[in-house]
């Protein structure tokens, strides 16, 4: 596999990982509207997108001949990328809800 394709893998995992976390932390808040119990079910959920996609990367590291650099950079960024996301939806709206 490619540097670009393994890249473009990689950011696919990342991006799949972030967008469960944003719509985890929207139908929350939907559901509950209390911003302590918002953040309970984000952070619980948290666990649960991280052991898929420790088993996904795993997975994709063993069985798939990937650059590992590209796919672990393309991963590395838009998870933090998403997470960054994901905590100012949650303490965004937990702050101006509060007030």
């Amino acid at each position: 596999m490619s540097v670009p394709e393994s890249l473009l893998l990689g950011v696919l995992l990342g991006v799949a990982y972030s967008a469960a976390g944003l719509l985890s932390a929207r139908k929350a808040k939907a559901i509950t509207g209390d911003s302590n119990q918002v953040l309970k079910v984000v952070l619980g959920g948290m666990l649960a997108r991280m052991a898929v996609t420790l088993v996904a990367f795993a997975a994709i590291i063993a069985f798939v001949p990937v650059h590992r650099g590209a796919f672990v950079g393309g991963l590395g960024a838009a998870f933090a990328l998403g997470m960054i996301a994901e905590m100012s939806l949650v303490l965004g709206r937990s702050t101006s809800t509060d007030s």
